[in-house]
């Protein structure tokens, strides 16, 4: 199972809960050095980890057969990425699974990527999950991704408004 994150900060609170759960979990981001980088894709390669945390510097090129699993812990800043991510599973014809967790704070992302995928992504949602338990602490956007996520909706809204003739309404 691949499972990328926005940000290194949220990589290395979900390798650290998987730690806890005591499940074999191996991170990837820009923080490590190349070496470690690569001994931490070859010991999931070779199955010593189930899981491999990643933020997008994992998503192109790597190629990893047997991924069952693409899990998006962030949705992606934009389409291209979710490509690349959700890529990594299904290689060679073989079958996977992607899933995307989003709040509703990502849906105009999720639009935008179904618009350049030309197809929509299907929903669930988990029948017995409680939606309203106030969300961790650990699990609390950090303020760097509510920023990102702040730019992203402003560029949204300059790319519909120049579409519109720079017309608010």
């Amino acid at each position: 199972m691949l499972v990328f994150t926005a940000t290194k900060q949220e990589a290395d609170i979900v390798t650290r809960k998987l730690i806890e759960a005591k499940i074999s979990v191996a991170c990837i981001h820009g923080d490590f050095q190349q070496r470690q980088r690569i001994s931490a894709l070859e010991g999931f390669r070779a199955g010593k980890h189930q899981v491999l945390v990643a933020t997008n510097i994992a998503a192109r090129g790597l190629d990893v057969e047997g991924i069952s699993h693409v899990i998006n812990y962030d949705v992606p800043d934009n389409p291209e990425n979710y490509v690349h991510r959700i890529g990594r599973t299904a290689r060679a014809e073989a079958e996977g699974d992607a899933i995307t967790l989003v709040t509703p704070d990502d849906e105009a992302m999720i639009y935008r990527i179904e618009y350049v995928l030309g197809y929509k992504i299907e929903r669930k949602t988990l029948p017995d999950f409680d939606y309203d338990v106030p969300v961790p602490s650990w699990a609390r956007p950090s303020p760097e991704s509510l920023l990102r996520k702040r730019e992203q909706s402003r560029s949204l809204a300059d790319r519909w408004r120049s579409m519109s003739g720079g017309r608010r309404r």
